[in-house]
């Protein structure tokens, strides 16, 4: 374990590598500055400063007032990343959770954005409007823009951040890449697991019709539920040995220059994996009595999750006249997990009982993109960029069986007799996303090289149109009379069992707390309007506003085609002025200086509007939604400076605060079963510092050692640390009657949550290292990585009954990248070898009170070794 004393120990080696920072830059290459053309005296002078000052800031960083951060090919390379948020975790100031979604700056997943290409992307996360990112592979991208600072030009929903994810563009020139791997997990990898046989295309991730709904034409018949549990390979859960993970990609391109105007290029990516998961822990759950933690239960929990991954990637793209360009894209990402699981443990009645559960989830996300690029000299370099897109997003579990079995003194299993022990569910998210913006940008230029003041002036402005529809469905059925199946030990027969003789029946699960259906929609209009300023030669202003209205609706159903049985509303309808302003300075040489200043809004997810239950088969917690949610507003306040001592070289400090009214908390409403819901809290605040530093250095030079002739240490380090506090003094908006008949009542918040806690999400401390030697003489490239964040709230207290926080440690990772390029027989070849989590830390998650600690989410994760080979024709 990586203890708090080591992590001391590399913030400090980070801050003084920082510290060091210009006296290291002196070693690097000069850059030599072009002579100015001779001129009159002042003005020569003015245009030599103008060419000196800021020569290692990058275009995009000059040219922007915006706090960005970008990852490219390179970066996903060097890091061994497989997914954008495995890519992102190394990112300064971004934590992941689930290894799914990012926090930024402390806030979680629902105050940032995911966009692909710049358009927004449905979710097949059933809890979540965003994106799960690890379905973009890294493979298929071209880069990766986190942006922490708002502009106008943005959707107006951002709190911590926004994802731009690039996917590959059309190539200069033809070529074609084949790749494939294989890795073992310590804790998986040949060893036992549980498995079930499901249907014969599950390597594929996709289900032959075994798992369908059998038909309901006679309604919940014996013959129903005798056709719902005849296929065995669906009910059995097994004991087997695990393979190895495997993977394969293909990426190929090419460009035809058609005439002199005209350039067509073609891009294609495939690729596919399958990797195994398998993790032992306990789960538990502990209260105040008399200020001690008490537990109420403590299980054992055993879980093999099978992960199959495809995509594929097609873009098709014009070069026209040298001033337009369009662009179509098509992107289709899916991941299927199988898992067996099963959990044991004296429950809070003192039963010992065992819950076997057998589960297939489909996520699927696919794109259709048109993107178009246009400058017209004759109209004073008039650029307008526009774009259309649909997108559709699918999370399917169509079989999830659960069976409870009571354990016997003589330790045999015998099936649970309780109307809710033995259920199978149906579920399916259907989200889309229709979206058409464009955008104008008009640059104004004057007073040429003698030019002091307001020389440089970009007009902006753009509208977007965005439809997120979302339709839910969650069928659950109850498997009665198993009472009469003594001696029966395998579940296939009990079930084949008491169907064939008569004495069993199904149910369907309905009722106030369980409305099978939801449907849900967000209309966002949007236009803005903004400027962007050279004020001096050395100072550049960004000003603008945006107005969004919009409405968001989610109608709880007992029939989808039939609408009159819709039975509540929920309804959020906003419209909102965010205005933004920032401004960079450039006081000497390679300094930047970074000012703003913005307001924006969150929305309630759409799960957190539904009044509807649903089950989180992760955390084994039940979630039920506040149909009076209203938007968060927020306030940011950004600093930040920069000091960029060569290229691709840099240090910088930044400070943020943040101001939120009306934040979304989660937190719990009841302990059995254990179920969370959802209240705005009337005001919270948020603020931290970031610094980072990455610097290439020449060894050789610097220590004289043979060792680096042809060797660079390349370091990257960053931090950020952040501290939030909620303000609960005021009443919050809960829904007092039931799902299916809500009544809008006020609470007092500080009996919800508790006052002046953090956010929900927001840790201390983020840390990352990374330490390269580069040999580019012989295409190697070594890389040790570590990534640290500290503890932070996954679910908020119930303060009613004593209940503290669910707080989770995610755990510290330490990896090692090795990429060595070599030719043979005319083509490149590049192997990788990555060795991840080399400490083989697990997760925690815990309860404490007073000193007291109680862990109640625990489970082991292993070393990972992979080897991939790459050939480029």
């Amino acid at each position: 374990m990586l203890r708090r004393s080591h992590i001391r120990s590399l913030l400090l080696t980070s801050a003084c590598l920082a510290w060091l920072a210009p006296a290291f830059a002196q070693t690097a290459d000069p850059v030599e500055a072009p002579s100015p053309a001779p001129q009159q005296e002042d003005t020569e002078a003015r245009q030599k400063t103008v060419v000196v000052r800021g020569q290692f800031i990058p275009d995009e960083k000059r040219s922007t007032s915006e706090v960005s951060s970008l990852i490219d090919e390179s970066d996903f390379q060097l890091q061994g990343d497989s997914n954008a948020a495995g890519a992102l975790a190394r990112v300064a100031g971004i934590a992941t959770a689930d290894d799914q979604f990012i926090y930024v700056r402390g806030l979680n997943e629902r105050y940032s954005s995911a966009l692909l290409n710049g358009s927004p992307l449905p979710s097949p996360a059933p809890l979540r409007r965003v994106a799960p990112l690890d379905l973009f592979p890294t493979s298929a991208l071209k880069s990766v823009l986190v942006q922490k600072t708002y502009s106008p030009n943005l959707p107006g929903e951002f709190g911590g951040g926004l994802v731009d994810l690039r996917t590959k563009a059309i190539p200069d020139h033809r070529f074609l890449t084949i790749g494939g791997g294989f890795s073992f997990d310590s804790e998986t990898t040949l060893q036992h697991g549980l498995l079930y046989d499901g249907s014969d295309t599950d390597y594929l991730g996709i289900d032959d019709g075994a798992r369908d709904r059998p038909s309901l034409a006679d309604g919940l018949t014996r013959d129903f539920g005798q056709q719902l549990t005849d296929n065995s390979s669906l009910l059995v859960l097994q004991k087997g040995e695990i393979g190895p993970n495997v993977e394969t990609s293909l990426t190929a391109g090419d460009r035809y220059d058609v005439s002199s105007d005209l350039s067509v290029g073609i891009l294609g990516a495939f690729g596919y994996s399958n990797k195994w998961q398998t993790r032992v822990g306990e789960r538990a759950l502990a209260f105040d009595q008399a200020g001690e933690l008490a537990e109420q239960y403590r299980v054992d929990r055993k879980s093999t999750e099978n992960t199959v991954g495809m995509n594929g990637l097609a873009v098709l793209g014009f070069d026209l006249f040298d001033n337009h360009q369009i662009t179509f894209t098509g992107l289709i990402t899916r991941s299927t997990d199988k898992e067996g699981r099963t959990v044991q443990g004296i429950n809070n009645e003192g039963v010992d009982l065992r819950t076997d559960a057998l589960e297939w989830f489909e996520r699927q996300l696919w794109t259709t993109q048109v993107l178009g690029e246009h400058v017209f000299p004759d109209l004073l370099g008039l650029e307008i960029e526009w774009r259309g897109s649909y997108s559709e997003a699918l999370r399917n579990a169509p079989y999830q069986l659960s069976n409870q079995y009571a354990v016997l003194p003589d330790g045999s299993f015998r099936l649970n007799t309780s109307p809710a022990a033995n259920r199978i569910q149906f579920s399916r998210v259907d989200d889309d996303t229709t979206d058409f913006g464009i955008d104008f940008t008009l640059p104004l230029a004057r007073g040429g090289a003698a030019c002091r003041y307001f020389c440089e002036i970009e007009l902006k402005a753009g509208y977007a149109y965005v439809e997120n529809d979302r339709v839910a469905e969650s069928i659950i059925y109850n498997i009665e009379g198993t009472g009469a199946t003594d001696g029966l030990n395998r579940l296939d027969y009990i079930y084949n069992y008491i169907f064939a003789n008569g004495l069993g029946n199904v149910s369907q699960v309905v009722g106030p707390q369980f409305p099978p259906y939801y449907r849900a929609t967000l209309e966002t209009d949007a236009g803005y309007v903004g400027a962007d300023i050279q004020l001096t030669p050395y100072i550049r202003a960004a000003i603008g506003a945006r107005y969004e209205k919009s409405i968001q609706a989610v109608d709880v159903l007992t029939d989808l085609k039939d609408l009159t049985g819709n039975v509540v509303e929920g309804v959020n309808e906003s419209e909102d002025l965010l205005p933004a302003f920032t401004l960079t300075w450039n006081p000497v040489e390679d300094i930047q200086v970074r000012g703003g200043y913005s307001e924006t809004i969150t929305r309630p997810q759409f799960r957190e509007l539904a009044p509807p239950e649903f089950v989180d088969t992760e955390t084994d917690l039940n979630f039920v939604g506040n149909p009076y949610l209203k938007n968060a507003a927020i306030k940011n306040y950004d600093i930040r400076a920069e000091y960029y001592f060569a290229r691709d070289q840099f240090a910088t400090f930044g400070v943020f605060y943040k101001e939120l009214e009306n934040p979304i908390e989660e937190f719990l409403v009841s302990l059995e079963p254990v179920r969370t819901s959802f209240i705005n809290v009337p005001s919270a605040k948020l603020y931290g510092f970031e610094i980072e530093y990455e610097q290439k250095l020449p060894m050789q030079r610097w220590t004289g050692w043979s060792f680096f002739d042809s060797r660079d240490l390349q370091i990257k380090t960053n931090y950020t640390w952040s501290d939030s506090e909620i303000d609960a003094n005021g009443d919050v908006a809960i829904n007092a009657g039931s799902p299916l008949f809500p009544v809008r009542g006020l609470t007092p918040a500080a009996g919800r949550i508790e006052d002046g806690r953090r956010l929900q999400g927001q840790s201390e401390h983020l840390f990352n290292l990374q330490i390269g030697l580069l040999n580019e003489e012989a295409g190697s490239e070594l890389n040790l990585l570590v990534n640290y964040v500290s503890d932070r709230i996954r679910t908020g207290e119930f303060v009613a009954r004593g209940v503290p926080a669910f707080t989770e440690q995610p755990p510290t990772r330490i990896d090692l990248v090795w990429n060595k390029s070599f030719g043979g027989d005319g083509t490149d070849y590049e192997f990788s070898l990555n060795i991840e989590n080399i400490l083989g830390e697990g997760y925690q998650a815990y309860q404490e009170l007073n000193g007291d600690r109680v862990d109640i989410d625990t489970y082991d994760e292993g070393t990972v070794f992979s080897f991939g080979l790459k050939r480029k024709f």
